[in-house]
């Protein structure tokens, strides 16, 4: 299905402290992150437990930027990834190519032993 050396990228949404939801506010959420911050707690937990899954963590913030191969995530999201071609124009109106991207069987997933402390997965598109 996939080629053994591809890496994904997923942003993580770990729970915030104020019990706002920037997974479901998206584009209406206020500009003000304090407010989707999840506990320093919460966050260490998270990345302790994704590690151990075997995920390599990118970046931490508000989220959490993760990264590993498509077979991790389909075994610990419980999901299965197919792939995608994706049409997208280049900048300043040159030329359109196609991209084969990898698409999840759920749009927000989720790892079940870590659903108290994270409201969803999504993975990046390039």
């Amino acid at each position: 299905m996939t080629d053994h050396f591809e890496t994904l990228m997923a942003t993580v949404y770990v729970k915030a402290e104020s019990g706002r939801s920037l997974l479901r506010e998206g584009a209406t959420a206020p500009m003000d992150p304090g407010a989707y911050r999840p506990s320093p707690e919460a966050m260490e937990k998270v990345v302790s437990a994704l590690e151990q899954l075997g995920f390599r963590i990118e970046a931490k913030g508000v989220t959490l930027s993760i990264s590993g191969p498509p077979e991790l995530f389909e075994e610990a999201c419980a999901v299965s990834l197919s792939r995608e071609e994706k049409t997208v124009s280049e900048p300043l109106g040159a030329k359109k190519r196609t991209m084969r991207i990898l698409k999840s069987s759920q749009a927000v997933m989720h790892i079940p032993e870590l659903d108290d402390l994270i409201e969803g997965i999504v993975l990046s598109t390039p």
